[in-house]
């Protein structure tokens, strides 16, 4: 009998690649996506069944989970600006009924894609799965906290569920941190707060495989799962790479941390006042990611899984800078 798979979040970067993937392994694909999306004429013309619906909505959600064997749950809100009642929503809400879904339908698996954010790390501390969430005061990575603790709750009542903690992202698609980082180098004055901070990363393929080994091998039922791919780079380094690539000057400014954040918490009140919907410059979320300083073990993925990395670091940022030529430099600033 043919597997049958659910991707939420199918439109957006890691749910695409899952998507490919799972037709790559000629399972059944379905999809969950909004109305009016544009990309549901294409995914139907790869043969890919398409619920039209909210992952708000609870009827949406058992529709698209019915008849599934395993549940990718990518779908979230990513950004690192929003109301707190839309990330609520989406990444505790939206986690909440794919769970019951999953329970009420009795569905053999669950993935549930949470995020490194979940994580305090910008102390130099070493992070494992059994590192203690940080609440931040972050709309994402508090409610990604959240989310993980949701599918917990429901993996004592009973569901069979994997957690995955990816670490920076990158790859071709990629729709934040290098197409946006390229728009800011090319068209602002950029500085740095911590340019020795970490840049844990992890390829775009590299994850999806992992997601794959966490969806269909016995041992990963139950289990949560840091991935990344290795190898860390620091933030001046990856500057560098992309303002030579695109043509740029890398930054050459130094500003304190706690300047940097004090001014990011000012902007955000500002352009909240204001009620702007476009993010501004600099968030506190933003100032906080990119002044990683902790190590990441990853080791358990290798140890339980038997998942290494197919794709260096050096080829993944290879395909990704080939890739970022291709798209109109108008399209880096991807809100």
């Amino acid at each position: 009998m043919m597997t049958t798979v659910l991707v939420t979040g199918a439109s957006g970067f890691i749910g695409s690649h899952l998507v490919s993937r799972c037709l790559l392994e000629k399972y059944k694909v379905k999809v969950l996506i909004r109305k009016g999306n544009p990309t549901i004429d294409r995914f139907r013309k790869q043969g890919i069944e398409v619920i039209e619906g909210d992952i708000r909505n609870f009827e949406d959600v058992r529709r698209a989970v019915s008849g599934c064997n395993i549940v990718f749950h990518a779908a979230a809100l990513t950004s690192d600006w929003g109301t707190m009642k839309d990330f609520n929503d989406i990444n505790i809400g939206g986690t909440r009924n794919i769970c019951e879904a999953v329970l009420e339908c009795k569905t053999e698996r669950l993935v549930y894609v949470s995020s490194f954010e979940s994580f305090n790390h910008s102390e130099l501390e070493r992070i494992d799965e059994r590192t203690a969430f940080s609440v931040k005061n972050h709309p994402y990575s508090d409610t990604k906290i959240g989310g993980t603790e949701t599918v917990r709750e429901y993996i004592a009542k009973g569901i069979t569920a994997s957690v995955v903690y990816p670490v920076w992202v990158y790859g071709p698609g990629d729709r934040t941190l290098f197409p946006i980082m390229a728009d800011i180098l090319r068209n602002s004055l950029f500085f740095y707060w911590k340019r020795h901070a970490r840049m844990s990363m992890t390829y775009i393929d590299n994850l999806v495989d992992l997601l794959v080994l966490a969806a269909t091998l016995p041992q990963a039922a139950g289990e949560e799962f840091l991935a990344f791919d290795g190898v860390d780079m620091t933030f001046e380094e990856f500057c560098e790479r992309l303002a030579r690539a695109v043509n740029a000057n890398p930054p050459f400014i130094y500003l304190p941390y706690d300047l940097v954040y004090m001014l990011a918490g000012i902007l955000e009140t500002v352009y909240g006042i204001l009620n702007m919907p476009k993010r501004p410059l600099l968030t506190r979320q933003a100032v906080n990611l990119l002044a990683s300083r902790a190590v990441v073990d990853a080791s358990k993925a290798r140890r339980v899984l038997g998942w290494s990395p197919a794709v260096s670091q050096e080829e993944g940022f290879r395909r990704t800078l080939e890739w970022l030529k291709t798209i109109d430099p108008s399209e880096w600033n991807i809100k």
